[in-house]
């Protein structure tokens, strides 16, 4: 007896700050439930860059909704997304259809009133807010971990809390199995994701400039920015003006360089589950307000440098930074880093979403 076949409507988040960490493990997760006969269709606005192409690239049906006006309340934002996701739900008619949303703009509210439509809510955050769902995952660490959401979702929701749950491509799960000990530290990958409003990647690479001055120091460096950087102009410049400097802009597999890079300068997103998978120490900047939590208490563990607070960063305080590396502690951050995540966290997701078929 054949299984009944579910549709999962993903409203995911196309903004250009942080969009492109949500839209990728989402992604991730979509491909590992599409192995699980699940039928997948995304919900996006379009948007500068256009995000949803990706989804669009990987086979699966893109809905898409009109942006609300950003003059509107907020209240005023939420009712009309709601009214439009819904709309599409009724239209495409799925017998079995579930909702996963991944969206910091959108909340309790906005579930409650979508729980008509769809037999379930799947929710992915990491704010700690209020939810109307019937499985929730956070992927961050948190010290407070076990005890986060206690008050603020039901007791009948299934939480899938920490790293393990991590939503990561195949690439790095292969990826690992050929990772090898750092040791040398002379190869660097610089990527912030997103926009990097405060252009440290421009500040990293005006203090690599200036360490490059010194005989010892970085053989290689390879810096990826997405398209969406106003500064991008100025950062290929800096990069031709540093030898051994490759400049890229957007790259999808970014595993590869992570994978061939001793070190890393980045931000506290997403990424740090990805390059904690192959064992790669990083020095963090904190971008956004919803990174700091997690990063300072990674750092408390010895699984990554916390530099604090982009915005106070300057070009000679990473020259610091850079001076004083201890190759011991990166050694370590490694080593650490890697017991953390280990790849299969899609995987893991997908197996919890099947169960629900049968609660």
């Amino acid at each position: 007896m054949s299984m009944k076949r579910y549709t999962i409507f993903i409203r995911v988040d196309s903004g250009v700050d942080i969009g492109l960490g949500h839209a990728m493990r989402c992604l991730s997760l979509a491909q590992a439930l599409k192995k699980m006969n699940f039928e997948l269709c995304f919900i996006s606005k379009k948007t500068k860059g256009d995000i949803s192409r990706l989804f669009v690239n990987k086979g699966f049906t893109v809905y898409y909704i009109q942006n609300s006006y950003s003059k509107s309340k907020k209240n005023e934002i939420i009712k009309n997304d709601a009214n439009q996701t819904a709309k599409i739900i009724i239209k495409h008619k799925a017998k079995l259809s579930w909702l996963l949303v991944d969206h910091y703009d959108l909340d309790f509210k906005w579930e409650k009133s979508l729980r008509k439509y769809v037999n379930k809510i799947i929710v992915i955050d990491d704010l700690a807010r209020k939810h109307n769902s019937d499985l929730l995952l956070d992927q961050n660490y948190n010290e407070n971990l076990k005890t986060r959401y206690n008050k603020l979702v039901s007791r009948k929701c299934i939480k899938l809390l920490g790293p393990k749950y991590a939503l990561l491509r195949n690439e790095f799960s292969d990826l690992r199995k050929i990772v090898k000990p750092r040791k040398n530290f002379k190869n660097i990958l610089i990527s912030f994701g997103g926009s990097d409003p405060t252009n440290e990647t421009g500040k990293v690479l005006s203090a690599i400039k200036i360490l490059k001055t010194k005989k010892q120091f970085l053989k290689e460096i390879d810096v990826v920015i997405s398209n969406s950087d106003k500064n991008k102009d100025k950062i290929e410049q800096l990069c031709n003006s540093i030898p051994n400097a490759k400049f890229y802009q957007n790259v999808y597999k970014i595993g590869k360089l992570m994978c061939k890079a001793d070190l890393a300068v980045g931000a506290g997103g997403s990424s740090t589950w990805e390059r904690f998978c192959l064992g790669l120490p990083t020095i963090v900047s904190i971008v956004a307000d919803h990174q700091q939590e997690t990063t300072e208490a990674l750092a408390k563990k010895e699984c990554l440098i916390n530099v604090g607070l982009a915005k106070n960063l300057s070009v000679k305080k990473y020259v610091e930074i850079f001076e004083n590396l201890d190759i011991k502690k990166l050694q370590t951050i490694s080593k650490n880093s890697l017991k953390v995540v280990d790849g299969n966290g899609s995987v893991r997701v997908a197996k919890k979403i099947r169960l629900l078929q049968s609660t």
